[in-house]
């Protein structure tokens, strides 16, 4: 529409809201006559009658008044548009108002910028809110796109609950030759019958069922798939999270989900974006006329004046409150797992509390500070006792670690130095059985002296828990299964 040269809105106005208008000064206070009848298309009158609604009226004064507000470019004789002092002949934009029933002009107003003195051109009037760009003005919707396929699926189903009718209710053909009949409807009730007169022939010869077919497997096969079809056409495909392989990756069910979504998040952008620009175009006329935004409100909750909201306008921007970039909730909550795990892996880059701020903003509450504790907790420090505690305990958890993970790599060490002496041992037996018994007490020697040194170990552990007993707790989970295995006998708590 910003390159034409007329546009022409046509609205419906009651009689009454026209004459406010007139009394206000917005319209020509003219005598008008009689509304006429609305004459409506064949669109119009069946979406009235899918809605119930019921236009027409015995009383014409009931009528609603058609009006037709033409955005059009006029060069008003008086009103001609000057450039350096002299008449420039150059078409003016205007928005003329028109009562098409008595044919009267109700307003001329200027369809430019007071500021735009020079070369005035049109302002942007109307907003499009677009599912899907189209060709010209008016853009595709989802009635465009899923049209045909929503009468291709209805005329299919027909079919399928016709051919289930005439199944289970088939028609028949009769004999002529029988017997007057005086009718061929028959309805039995179940576990009754009728008479048929078939004049001594067979019942079966008499009266022939037609063919009907049962509902076939292939259109019902057909219907899926056109089902499927529209779905992806129109963008609202499911994502089949939780279907198929329990351990799906993460990666193919992210990739799953933006693929479901992608043409949902792009209407989404689309709508932020026009909601944005008519936003512009409301503080646009907040400008031209400050008083209106709190005239009618009787209940203001500041205090109002021409200077204090022209200065509002011109240092905020009115743009929508949505992120354009999130089009649902779980967008939204996955955005801040990912930061969480951020902020996990690089605590010193992030901000705690105002990542966990996010978070609850994002699980919708208003109010997060309500969950935390006040700051004067959080500023105080632990005592450097309880530091020093804390070092200590960490300090003897790492040695104890590290002894334990040495004296496992030293059994299995040992126990692969048995195992080769045991498939040598197998090698020996064939030259003869005396080397048997003297290689079994080797390796019993070196069994006794494998466990030989892990005791002499655990005993070291034993006299750093006498050292420092506040780590007994802590270290004695670590021996009691080293000491189990070495002894073959469960070891009491506090024995040495």
């Amino acid at each position: 529409l910003a390159n034409a040269k007329r546009a022409t809105h046509r609205t419906y106005m009651k009689p009454s809201a026209i004459k406010r208008l007139q009394i206000l000064g917005v319209y020509r206070d003219i005598d008008l006559s009689t509304p006429k009848e609305p004459d409506r298309d064949s669109f119009q009158r069946e979406k009235e009658a899918q809605q119930g609604i019921k236009f027409d009226s015995f009383r014409p004064d009931d009528r609603d008044r058609e009006i037709y507000e033409c955005y059009c470019e006029l060069d008003v004789l008086g009103f001609e548009h000057r450039y350096k002092g002299k008449i420039s002949g150059l078409e003016v934009p205007y928005r003329v108002t028109i009562d098409v029933s008595s044919r009267e002009i109700l307003s001329i107003v200027r369809n430019y910028n007071e500021d735009d003195q020079d070369l005035p051109t049109a302002r942007e009037t109307f907003v499009k809110y677009t599912f899907v760009p189209g060709m010209g003005f008016y853009d595709i919707g989802l009635l465009h796109i899923l049209g045909n396929t929503t009468n291709a699926i209805t005329a299919a189903w027909r079919e399928l609950l016709d051919a289930g009718m005439y199944n289970n209710f088939p028609g028949f053909l009769m004999a002529d030759t029988g017997a007057r009949q005086n009718t061929n409807i028959f309805r039995i009730p179940p576990g009754g019958g009728a008479l048929v007169k078939t004049n001594g022939l067979p019942l079966t010869q008499a009266i022939m069922p037609l063919p009907y077919k049962e509902p076939s497997g292939a259109l019902m096969n057909l219907v899926t798939q056109i089902a499927d079809t529209g779905m992806r056409v129109g963008g609202t495909a499911e994502a089949a999270v939780g279907e198929g392989k329990a351990d799906a990756p993460v990666g193919t069910t992210l990739a799953l989900i933006e693929q479901a979504t992608k043409v949902l998040n792009s209407v989404h952008k689309r709508m932020h974006t026009s909601q944005a620009k008519e936003f512009q175009l409301l503080a646009q006329c907040f400008r031209e006329n400050p008083e209106s935004f709190w005239q009618r409100n009787k209940r203001p909750a500041y205090t109002w004046d021409d200077k204090t909201f022209r200065q509002a306008l011109e240092n905020y921007e009115f743009v929508p409150q949505a992120d354009p970039n999130t089009a649902s909730q779980s967008q939204r909550l996955m955005k801040i797992a990912a930061l969480k795990q951020l902020a996990a892996a690089t605590p010193s880059l992030y901000d705690p509390i105002a990542v966990d701020t996010a978070a609850l903003q994002a699980l919708g509450w208003s109010n997060p500070q309500q969950f935390m504790v006040p700051p004067a907790s959080l500023a105080e420090k632990p005592p450097p006792e309880m530091l020093k505690a804390m070092a200590d305990i960490e300090n003897s958890k790492s040695n104890a670690a590290a002894r334990m993970m040495d004296s496992q790599t030293r059994a299995k060490e040992i126990d692969a130095q048995i195992a080769e002496k045991q498939q040598r041992l197998a090698m020996e037996a064939e030259k003869g059985l005396a080397g048997i018994s003297e290689t079994m007490a080797q390796a019993q020697n070196d069994h006794r002296n494998r466990l030989s040194q892990e005791r002499i170990q655990l005993i070291d552990l034993a006299q750093d828990v006498l050292q420092h007993p506040e780590n007994a707790a802590m270290i004695e989970p670590l021996i009691k299964p080293a000491l189990d295995e070495v002894y073959a006998a469960p070891i009491r708590s506090g024995e040495q």
